[in-house]
């Protein structure tokens, strides 16, 4: 879903929309803007959205070694390229999210505090790079300012307690002066384009205010950080204590990012705190699943630099040989953790036939039932319709979530009721996180009941695909124009089920029981094919 939403809001600005004015969102527009610049070009499906995805990395990773090959081993990028590429079936940081934009960002603001300890100065072009990963990070997930906050404040512990704080004052008030040049940028674009309060509502007080109420975690600031270390510590715990054959890949970075704090420690017992602090909050959306790219691309950095230094280690006691065959144990069970991911995956996307990457069974009536031209609206969680059929939202609310009724339910019903979509997918029984959507979105329901008809009642897909009642007959007789041969009274039969064409509708006889207790005879049931029992609209079945 997130994917999807990132790839229709660039294609939203490159129809000339604003972000949070013509596509209402919680996110920051980071990504939307970014990607915008490739669907401007003409991209506008999933596979070119990838294409293009795959060169902004691949940019990205010789951005990395370039700039930090001198600081660093070059060894350990060539690592790091090797761990992101092998485990994509597990990060999914090879697709269109902001927290693949938001792990990049960390990973060079972590690099270029490295760089700082080590060196004690800062560059032009470092804070050029840390007002670029802060602007970026921030603007792809807001959540990310406690990360960035939380290794800022530790470095500024740091340089207390190094008491060189009052050496470098200027340099740091340099450094804000460059971080805030992308921020004064944007708020003048908002606040000329009267868009500064909806970016300001929906990129922060909707996550405050709203969605708040529905993630358990609530609005307080000194509740998240305690519960985001609190969560780090039970991570290692439990990582390092229960191991399984699904648990291994995350016990190994674990493992990996201890040894990396080790190492330091044993250097800078205050860099390797900060270093420990700034771990737990690359985690603060989570330390499994793609919100967590974050915690694995600054992981992976940790992997590739304990890998590279302990194999290059040349010190022969016995200690040490003891440690560089832990290590390369811990070194093969990462690399079969990756490839038993990557390998059952590796070149799928070549066999399927194009448009297939999120493919969703509404997209067929879709595109049978509209033109590209014309605007619809999905309700549900599926935006990626929207990319499949090549068609737009109709409302600038282009999915429908409790958070989104609360904050916007008069802009909702406006929209729907002003551009009166031919199609509608909603689905009443469904829900979002326990949240039915005839409850919370029960003005809704009751509008689509007197201004529009489900299209199929007696069909669990098409019951949620709802026709407005001028173009009702119409799209009955673009999906349903009654296949040649088949006519009302026969008995037909794809080879699985057995059918009563009635009234123009193939009614499903469930049982053999049934089919006999109406007395119909066997051998008048004539096979036919699937496409032409397509062409024939479902009933209501016979129990």
């Amino acid at each position: 879903m997130d994917e999807a939403d990132n790839m229709l809001g660039a294609l939203s600005v490159s129809q000339g929309n604003d972000i949070y004015k013509g596509f209402f969102s919680q996110h920051t527009p980071f990504v939307y803007y970014f990607m915008s610049i490739f669907a401007i070009i003409g991209v506008h499906d999933y596979e070119a959205f990838r294409l293009c995805m795959s060169f902004v990395i691949f940019g990205l990773w010789v951005f990395m070694y370039l700039r930090y090959s001198k600081y660093f081993n070059p060894f350990v990028f060539k690592i790091f390229v090797l761990l992101y590429a092998l485990t994509i079936n597990i990060t999914w940081a090879h697709m269109i999210l902001s927290d693949v934009f938001y792990g990049f960002s960390l990973l060079f603001l972590f690099l270029e505090t490295l760089i700082f300890v080590r060196t004690n100065s800062l560059t032009i072009k470092s804070m050029v790079i840390i007002s670029i990963s802060v602007f970026v990070s921030v603007m792809s997930a807001f959540v990310s300012v406690y990360s960035i906050f939380a290794l800022l404040f530790s470095l500024f512990i740091y340089e207390v307690f190094k008491r060189t704080i009052i050496k470098n004052i200027k340099v740091y008030m340099k450094l804000i002066g460059f971080m805030t040049v992308p921020f004064i940028i944007l708020f003048l674009w908002y606040w000329g384009t009267d868009n500064l309060y909806n970016f300001y509502f929906q990129a922060y007080k909707l996550n405050r205010v709203h969605y708040s109420n529905y993630t358990g975690i609530g609005n307080s600031v000194i509740g998240l950080f305690k519960v985001t270390f609190t969560a780090w510590i039970d991570h290692i715990t439990y990582y390092l204590t229960v191991l399984s054959k699904e648990s291994l890949f995350s016990s190994l970075l674990v493992l990996f990012n201890l040894l990396f704090c080790y190492y330091h420690f044993k250097r800078d017992k205050a860099l390797s705190i900060i270093i420990f602090i700034f771990l737990a909050f690359t985690g603060i959306r989570g330390y499994i699943g793609f919100h967590a790219i974050p915690y694995y691309m600054v992981t992976f950095f940790n992997c590739s630099f304990i890998i590279s230094e302990y194999l290059r280690n040349k010190e022969n006691n016995i200690m040490e040989g003891y440690k560089r065959s832990l290590l390369k144990i811990c070194i093969f069970l990462l690399v079969i953790c990756s490839l038993n991911s990557y390998l059952p995956n590796v070149g799928s996307n070549l066999t399927k036939p194009k448009g297939t990457m999120a493919a969703y069974y509404y997209d067929d009536y879709i595109n049978k039932l509209t033109k590209k031209s014309d605007k619809i609206w999905i309700s549900n969680l599926s935006p990626q319709t929207y990319i499949n059929t090549n068609r737009m939202p109709a409302l600038r609310t282009y999915i429908l979530v409790p958070w989104f009724m609360d904050a916007f339910k008069n802009e909702i019903m406006e929209d729907i009721i002003i551009t009166r979509p031919k199609l509608v997918i909603f689905e009443k029984e469904s829900d979002v996180w326990g949240h039915k959507y005839s409850i919370f979105a029960k003005d809704i329901l009751d509008y689509l009941n007197v201004e529009y008809k489900p299209l199929n009642e007696n069909d669990n897909i098409e019951r949620n695909i709802y026709i407005r009642n001028d173009f009702y007959k119409e799209a009955n007789e673009i999906l349903w124009p009654n296949s040649t041969g088949v006519e009302n009274g026969m008995l037909v039969t794809n080879g699985i089920n057995i059918y009563l064409i009635e009234d123009n509708t193939k009614r499903h006889i469930t049982t053999p029981e049934v089919f006999e207790r109406l007395g119909y005879d066997w051998s008048k049931v004539v096979e036919k094919d699937d496409e032409s029992l397509k062409l024939v609209k479902t009933g209501a079945p016979i129990e």
